[in-house]
């Protein structure tokens, strides 16, 4: 007599796993720094879980508008179980003075799996102004055209402005206005000074183009 077929009770199969019961990971508890660091940092947390214990495999950071339907930065899928992400929001172009809503997803070992959570953080990290004041002690003029009379020891003085937050670096270049060929940096130099001292040897009857741009305490730079 043929054998009488008798269903096997079990587990599921998710994923491709057969007779493996699997649910989804769970990311929540999204945060993210808003602390003045000076360098622009903001740290994205969560908490990751899935029921039956399997680690995080993957993960993905995104900045959107609050609103959610404008993409910021994207870090795209990582390998790793880290759950915190550093990332310099001026330098991503990031808004720093926005709310930005912070999307997290992750993945599970299995990576077949995935689920987001997201939080809204609101920056108020300011908007910092730059303004040459003086150049070798003439005031730089409204069109910021001017004639330099020596070939050394030229200091560039200028103002820091934004709100209650204060200068926290200063960086000034000269370039080549024709080529610009970069000439000297003087590179992101801490201090709260409001001069400095180009250490250059100025060519008569070239043109140079001086660029200064400052940070503020957040580490936010001016245009």
């Amino acid at each position: 007599m043929p054998a009488l077929g008798v269903p096997t009770l079990g587990t599921t199969a998710l994923g491709g796993e057969t007779g493996v019961l699997r649910d989804p990971p769970v990311v929540s508890g999204v945060a993210a720094t808003t602390t003045a660091n000076t360098s622009a940092n903001s740290t994205v947390s969560w908490s990751y879980t899935q029921p039956q214990g399997r680690p995080q495999s993957y993960y993905r950071v995104q900045a959107k508008n609050s609103a959610g339907n404008t993409t910021h930065y994207d870090s795209g899928w990582l390998l790793g179980t880290d759950t915190t992400y550093v990332l310099d929001i001026d330098d991503e172009g990031i808004p720093v003075a926005a709310t930005n809503k912070w999307v997290v997803s992750v993945k599970d070992s299995v990576g077949s799996f995935s689920s987001e959570a997201s939080a809204n953080v609101t920056y108020a990290w300011g908007n910092p102004q730059a303004a040459m004041t003086t150049l070798e002690g003439v005031t730089v003029p409204s069109d910021a055209q001017m004639t330099i009379t020596q070939a050394q020891n030229v200091t560039l003085a200028w103002s820091f402005s934004d709100g209650g937050n204060t200068q926290s670096f200063y960086r000034v270049r000269v370039l080549d206005k024709d080529t610009t060929i970069e000439l000297h940096d003087s590179g992101w130099t801490a201090g709260s000074g409001t001069s400095y001292d180009i250490p250059f040897t100025f060519s008569n009857g070239v043109e140079y183009d001086i660029r200064l741009q400052l940070k503020n305490n957040y580490g936010v730079r001016s245009n």
